[in-house]
């Protein structure tokens, strides 16, 4: 073979090469949850990245909730006019008994809210007792509306050895899912409410470096195939030349 012709070839094995190699790219896994009425506890289950964390140059976690529907209400219990605003609808955080999670979604006290906001100004407890009665000018309500709200968090790179393991190995993550109305303004006021409908998704992205993971079976079938013509269109040749 001339070495032009093995010039040609290297050249197009090399090609070859770079087409299976792999580039950066993203491994993201998404489990969904709901619909379903508050209070409750969906459980997503994830796998375990097969390589090395040394692959890995950043996992992001995300918890998406959306609120449906649901009543929010206020009774004002006190002897005075109260200006309130009332927020209603869902609320949720992440816990998980393995990989450790972002600590932005994983805390309680401010977890991620769904909710569609009123403002009322209302009267002086009209003597209907105490706790929600519905009707008249001491009492006010919400009608959930449809709500999406997301939060992400990136998992600090010690930690990144917690999301590494086995062919088959997995982890899950726990929400807390829960009604939520708050009511800000005065004291005095009684809360109720019909729950809202909730339904969402977690989803953990694995970032990796250029030139890791694994390629994909598709992409190694063209390889091969690639090669396996490269090899008969040698033999060919050889067959030719010593004709």
């Amino acid at each position: 073979m001339s070495f032009r012709k093995k010039l040609t070839c290297l050249a197009f094995v090399a090609a070859l090469l770079m087409l299976v190699t792999p580039a950066q790219a993203d491994i993201i896994q998404t489990q969904t949850f709901g619909p379903q009425v508050p209070n409750f506890f969906p459980v997503t289950t994830f796998d375990k990245y097969t390589g090395y964390a040394s692959d890995i140059t950043g996992i992001i976690v995300e918890l998406s909730l959306t609120s449906v529907g649901g009543l929010g209400q206020v009774d004002n219990e006190s002897g005075s006019v109260a200006n309130v605003h009332v927020e209603f609808g869902t609320s949720g955080f992440l816990i998980s008994g393995g990989p450790t999670l972002p600590t932005a979604l994983t805390n309680p006290a401010v977890p991620v809210t769904t909710t569609t906001g009123a403002d009322f100004v209302l009267a002086a407890d009209d003597g209907d007792g105490s706790g929600v009665d519905t009707g008249g000018a001491d009492y006010g309500e919400v009608v959930g509306g449809s709500v999406t709200n997301s939060l992400s968090g990136s998992v600090l790179s010690a930690n990144y050895s917690d999301y590494v393991g086995t062919v088959g190995s997995t982890f899950n993550i726990t929400g807390v899912i829960s009604t939520y109305l708050e009511v800000t303004g005065a004291s005095g006021i009684s809360q109720g409410s019909t729950p809202p409908t909730a339904n969402g998704f977690v989803k953990v992205t694995y970032q990796l470096a250029p030139g890791t993971g694994v390629p994909e079976p598709g992409t190694m079938l063209l390889f091969a195939s690639a090669m396996g013509g490269l090899g008969a269109w040698r033999l060919r040749r050889r067959r030719k030349n010593s004709q």
